[in-house]
């Protein structure tokens, strides 16, 4: 008897993962006077040196009436090895998995696909094991007496009910050929528990079939396959498949199955049928039946709607109409409009209670964008969908300006910007402007519009611009453009202090030190400060005297006379910082006496010589020179002689004869002060 089947069935109770660790893994159930262990290798070779040698069972008494055995008390209670072919004959009769049993264990041949050449041949021969070793124990999975049979199954009846053991399956392969790690699992002696009955049974009815669908992942552990069962009447089951559960092939490593399918196919719609379904535990064991649950076949709608155009009514409302077959509305209960921001959805039923005679209806607020659908409603909860079709409205309104722009900037130049939202339900999203002067037309710095109420932006700190300028535009999705949001002004933080000015001149007086200066070139300048600092004294350091905004001279006159007198100026902008200081320009100064120092000054005209005396008596010590100027009459003094303290005459030879000559006289202390001007004139 040779039996085919195609590789890569999953066995439930021993799932066949990528182990390759050789051991031995057991499962026990305890029954009303028995204990049952199911146990597999978990290779294939494993299991093939498994057949050969067989497996030890031992038992260990941990607990008896609740007290700790220490030691345990050990017991072997057998040891199994499959048995021999002849002896199989009678079951495989009986039993289709014994005889699936029988031809993995001794089969002259598992078919797999054929392949040539000399390593097919031993790829081969590895896939017919793998094959052998997965029916083997799916057919153990199934029918505990195969199980029994083939040394992967025993039946302990020498049990207590006042006591605890801990199995231990252990291969008998010697070392030296394969080490195999022991199986070991503790059980209880208690009551047999029922198994379970299977939940949450649904019956999805179609046209001509019926999908049912349960619970799997929940009872995994459990049953490892079902029995499904259909009744007419609800009260006599007859099993789907005759003897043969149902196995679900579709849980896999990393992507378990949650739910089991299957589809029941009908011979007629409209007749009521009654399901369901029956848990098998590794063991063989049946579970109690699941709740009932009735479908019947349906018939299919055989029309499906569709959209064969739209208009726009007076109130901007979209009309749809669509198409249907008159002879169908009596499979349909009515229709419902389906809608739509975007092709791919998700749509929303935006209109029901369509009647089923209807073939147009009116969506009043349609978006710039819509995609409808129309949606058969049969009789039967099923449903037909027409094909979307697109309706774009008609807009030319833009939105309005946005308002509430605010922002700051950091130290670091970074920038955040943040305004209101605008109203319109079709916005589309905001373009952002920025400039770096107030007159100039900004530009654009987003590429797409975006769809937030805030923008992040970077400007430079260091640079010639004080502010950077920006302005927000609202985009819908018609891409109208809104005006331009009031401009916002930023002033960036001032890191940069201001140039300094310059000292274009000066000039000395009786009256004081006049100055004259070229005032900064920074925009952001606020004041220009004076400083002043007596040289003899310059431990005092710098004294402000004078402070402007766009005044460019002074007229120092708060000062001594004969001192020298340093001066720098500063320029300070609106955030405080102060340019370097202009370079420093130092002035001796100078004022007038109101002493009379110069006595007895007198003028002789000599006409036989031809020459005039000027004299004046002997003048003072502390008085340094004497500066004499002279002039005809009415026209510009120039300066004559300067005399030193111990001269106190002068002969005029360099005169004409018939003018009016004028002589003035002035003297300079040695403290640097001038004395009063003294003028007389005399007729040559």
């Amino acid at each position: 008897m040779i039996v085919l089947f195609t590789y890569g069935i999953s066995i439930t109770g021993f799932s066949q993962e990528d182990n390759e660790k050789n051991e031995i893994k057991v499962i026990a159930r305890v029954q009303t006077d028995k204990v049952l262990l199911r146990w597999a290798a978990t290779t294939p070779s494993s299991w093939l040196r498994g057949n050969k040698y067989g497996y030890l069972i031992e038992r260990y008494t941990v607990l008896r009436d609740g007290n700790l055995l220490n030691p345990p008390e050990k017991k072997s209670l057998a040891t199994a090895i499959p048995m021999p072919l002849e002896q199989w004959k009678e079951a495989v009769e009986k039993n289709d998995y014994a005889a699936i049993m029988a031809q993995a264990l001794y089969g002259e041949t598992f078919e797999v696909e054929e392949t040539q050449g000399g390593l097919a041949q031993i790829i081969n021969k590895s896939r017919e094991i793998e094959q052998r070793f997965s029916f083997a124990l799916f057919a153990a999975d199934l029918n505990f007496e195969a199980s029994k049979m083939a040394a992967l199954g025993y039946e302990d009846v020498d049990i207590k009910n006042n006591e605890e053991y801990l199995y231990k399956v252990i291969s008998l392969v010697p070392e030296e050929l394969m080490k195999i790690e022991p199986g070991i699992v503790t059980i209880k002696i208690k009551e047999a528990e029922p198994l379970p009955a299977p939940i949450d049974l649904i019956a999805v009815p179609d046209d001509k079939n019926i999908l049912l669908t349960w619970e799997y992942a929940m009872f995994k552990s459990i049953y490892n396959a079902y029995f499904v069962e259909r009744s007419e009447n609800g009260i006599d089951f007859k099993r789907l498949g005759g003897d043969t559960p149902l196995v679900n092939l579709n849980d896999k490593p990393g992507a378990p199955a949650r739910r089991m399918f299957y589809v029941d196919t009908l011979s007629q719609n409209n007749k009521t049928f009654h399901y369901r379904v029956i848990g098998v535990s590794p063991f063989g064991e049946q579970g109690t039946p699941s709740e009932v649950v009735s479908a019947q076949g349906i018939k299919k709608l055989s029309s499906v709607p569709h959209i064969s155009r739209h208009e726009f009514d007076n109130n901007g409302g979209v009309i749809i109409n669509w198409d249907f077959a008159k002879e169908t509305e009596n499979e349909i209960t009515g229709f419902e409009l389906n809608w739509a921001a975007q092709e791919k959805g998700p749509y929303k039923v935006v209109k029901t209670g369509i009647p089923a005679s209807s073939r147009k209806t009116t969506y009043a607020e349609p978006e710039p964008s819509n995609y409808f659908r129309v949606t058969a409603l049969g009789k039967n909860n099923q449903k037909t969908t027409s094909l979307t079709a697109f309706v774009q409205t008609i807009d030319s309104i833009p939105p309005a300006a946005p308002i509430g722009l605010l922002g700051t900037v950091d130290t670091l130049g970074l920038v955040k910007l943040q305004w209101e939202a605008n109203l319109e339900k079709d916005m589309l999203g905001y373009r952002v402007f920025r400039g770096n002067l107030d007159k100039e037309e900004l530009s654009q710095i987003t590429i797409d519009p975006i769809n937030r109420t805030t923008f992040i932006d970077t400007v430079q700190v260091k640079s010639l611009n004080s502010s950077v300028f920006y302005q927000i535009v609202a985009v819908d999705k018609r891409f109208n453009m809104s005006d331009y949001s009031e401009k916002l002004r930023l002033k960036k933080p001032d890191v940069v202090p201001p140039s300094s000015p310059v000292f274009k001149g000066y000039k000395v007086d009786p009256k004081g030190i006049y100055l004259k200066w070229i005032n900064s070139t920074s925009d952001d300048v606020v004041a220009h400060k004076l400083f002043r600092q007596r040289m003899d004294q310059s431990e005092k350091g710098w004294l402000p005297i004078f402070e402007t905004d766009t005044i460019t001279q002074y007229i120092d006159s708060s000062i001594e006379s004969g001192i020298k007198y340093r001066y720098a100026i500063f320029a300070e902008d609106d955030s405080g910082l102060q340019s370097v200081p202009s370079t420093p320009i130092t002035i001796t100064s100078q004022t007038s006496t109101d002493e009379d120092l110069i006595k007895g000054f007198s003028l002789v005209a000599d006409r036989v010589n031809k020459n005039i005396s000027i004299s004046w008596r002997k003048l003072p010590e502390d008085v340094l020179e004497i500066t004499i100027y002279k002039s005809k009459k009415d026209e510009k003094p120039i300066l004559f002689k300067q005399m030193p303290n111990s001269t106190n005459k002068v002969i005029d030879n360099s005169i004409s004869p018939g003018n009016t000559y004028v002589y003035s006289l002035k003297v300079i202390t040695k403290q640097g002060n001038h004395s009063k001007m003294k003028t007389k004139e005399v007729i040559f």
